[in-house]
């Protein structure tokens, strides 16, 4: 099954409208609803003029998008509370237009009993998309602003860079815009070479393999009845996968006060034994469980804001290892000495807690022939941590968030070499960050500890990769200290990577061919050596660039395609963060208002 992605909206000026559309539940991705609130917003405001009409594009109408849709498994769940998650801007983000509403996804999930700090299901977070939007229907003038929608998908975008759009649609019909705004998350991609080599081997020999995709499209069922599947991968879609194949199996987790998890898995049948590592050997941790409130989050006292654009402008460029992880390093120690945890404020422990397994993969000390143990022994320890919750715990957690924020400003401000974005952020900081930051709920570490006191689940540890044993006709997974397992099936626990010229995207297949979109590329300002990412190269943050320089100002893109430009755009809009995937929305709004001719270009200010 291919993965649908969400273009959304599309506006075109229409002065005639005056009927309102006929009532109907209105459900699409959160970019493309934060656009429509944000342009409901504006069309009541004093300065709009006549009336507009915005066509709502989404092959998931009805349904609340690709990944959040509304009908999924309450299975997968969120990995943010709900008190981090909104769709309306606060005084954080400096909106130009007003904020008619504050309910947060907590205000909305209130009356069904879950708390501000519970994680959510991913369903329910659809519904809350769902009620925003119809809420956004209802503030509607309908002879200020009208909104349709379709249930089909955008196969093309053609015109002028500065002139009128024509959108065909995937059901035949064709919209004349005076703009488009393509609001698109993880897009369906074509295999890569190692990939393609392991679903031809499946093919051949008989195996399984799935490849990168969203949860909701892969078919957990397959796997039922495997003696042995590689799950490629310890971050999100790992814990996902996990939820995801016990359920498909019938399985159960019951509490067991005895085990070290605190449950005990009933198999419901065909449960393959999962072999799990990655290339780091990093699993994530699960977050804290910070009982009723959130923390206050940490301000830096060593990588300041200040500290930050001093090493930005230094000329040479600057090298992560030798000149901002001892400043990480150093945040880290004064917080654990200010707060009382001496025994954790030396740089060895801290090297130790932020890499279990090295840098990069390097053998840990310590880790010896047992890189299961070693690895289950982690995740042990993070669920206890983050269980009680230990404060150490919470305060590492805290500060982490903290540096990844000022590493990723110095990144966006071109402040190091190529060479240390390559080998250093890229090679293994960005995932020892993520593996603090972005973990799952405790629920889902408990269940996968579960699997593993079940004997259905053992961890390779770092440096796994697999081969294809033609000879037995199977996988042959590598691990560290050169183990070796069998496997006949594959799960490639990961989305698809932002990859330009292996995007499946009709629309983008259109533009690629017609030359009107390229890959961006990262600049180091110290050195002006410059490297592709994959991302598409944008204008202005959001108006694409054609392979000749033209840039097409009347398209408007938001979201993880466009990621170079809008770093951080698949983390969701929390409260009180001056949240980006809303200012966006409200930039792209204002736009679309005005080349539609509501707006003036000067108002609102």
């Amino acid at each position: 099954m291919q993965r649908r992605w969400i273009p959304a909206p599309y506006l075109r000026d229409d002065r005639s409208h005056r009927s309102r559309p006929h009532p109907r539940r209105h459900r699409c991705g959160a970019r493309g609803t934060a656009i429509v609130e944000r342009l409901v917003a504006a069309s009541n405001g004093p300065h709009w003029q006549g009336g507009l009409t915005v066509h709502l594009v989404d092959p998931q109408v009805g349904r609340g998008g690709a990944i959040w849709s509304h009908d999924q498994s309450e299975v997968l769940l969120m990995n943010t509370t709900t008190c981090q998650t909104t769709m309306y801007p606060d005084e954080s983000c400096h909106a130009v237009l007003p904020a008619q509403r504050a309910e947060t996804l907590a205000d909305h999930l209130a009356a069904e009993g879950v708390a501000p700090t519970d994680f959510a299901s991913r369903a329910a977070h659809g519904r809350y998309l769902a009620h925003v939007l119809a809420t956004a229907h209802a503030d509607a003038d309908p002879a200020r602003l009208r909104i349709v929608e379709h249930a089909a998908e955008a196969v093309d975008v053609t015109g002028p860079a500065d002139g009128p759009q024509r959108v065909r649609l995937s059901d035949g019909r064709v919209l004349r815009a005076d703009a488009v705004a393509l609001a698109l998350g993880h897009l369906p991609t074509a295999l890569s070479p190692r990939s393609q080599q392991l679903a031809d081997a499946a093919e051949h020999h008989g195996l399984v393999h799935i490849g990168p995709a969203n949860p909701l499209e892969v078919d957990y069922a397959s796997l039922l009845g495997r003696e042995a599947v590689a799950v490629q991968g310890m971050g999100l879609n790992f814990y996902d996968a996990i939820g995801m194949l016990t359920d498909v199996a019938g399985g159960r987790f019951e509490p067991d006060d005895s085990a070290p998890s605190g449950l005990r898995y009933l198999p419901g049948g065909g449960e393959p034994r999962l072999v799990v590592g990655s290339r780091s050997g990093m699993v994530y941790r699960p977050k804290p469980d910070l009982g009723a409130q959130m923390p206050e989050p940490w301000i830096p006292q060593v990588l300041t804001g200040e500290r930050v654009l001093e090493l930005a402008v230094r000329p040479p460029g600057v090298d992560h290892e030798r000149e901002v992880m001892p400043l990480l390093l150093a945040e880290l120690r004064r917080a654990l000495d200010e707060a009382g945890h001496h025994a954790l404020a030396n740089d060895a422990a801290l090297i130790d807690l932020l890499f279990p397994f090295g840098r990069r993969g390097a053998a840990a000390p310590g880790m010896g022939t047992e890189p299961h143990r070693r690895t289950r022994d982690v995740l042990r320890q993070a669920l206890r941590a983050a269980s009680e919750p230990d404060p150490a715990w919470v305060l590492i957690y805290r500060v982490l968030i903290a540096l990844r924020i000022q590493v990723n400003r110095l990144t966006d401000l071109g402040a190091y070499t190529t060479d240390s974005v390559r080998q250093d952020i890229d090679g293994h900081l960005r995932n020892a960050f993520a593996s603090w930051a972005s973990g799952p709920p405790v629920l889902r570490a408990r269940q996968v500890l579960a699997l593993e006191e079940a004997g259905l689940l053992e961890f390779t540890g770092p440096r796994m990769h697999l081969d294809i044993d033609e000879g037995a006709g199977r996988y042959a997974v590598h691990g560290a200290e050169g183990t070796v397992t069998m496997c006949d099936g594959v799960l490639e626990a990961h989305l698809p990577p932002v990859d330009l010229p292996a995007y499946r995207s009709a629309l983008l297949g259109a533009w690629r061919e017609r030359g009107e979109v390229q890959k961006d590329s990262w600049a180091s300002r110290g050195t002006r050596r410059r490297m592709l990412t994959g991302s598409i190269a944008v204008d202005g943050l959001y108006a694409p660039i054609g392979v000749d320089g033209t840039v097409y100002e009347r398209r408007l893109m938001v979201g993880v395609p466009v990621s170079t430009a809008q770093p951080g755009s698949s983390i969701t809009a929390e409260p009180g963060t001056g949240a980006q995937l809303l200012r966006h929305a409200e930039a792209v709004a204002l736009r679309l208002a005005r080349v539609g001719g509501a707006l003036a270009d000067d108002v609102p200010r």
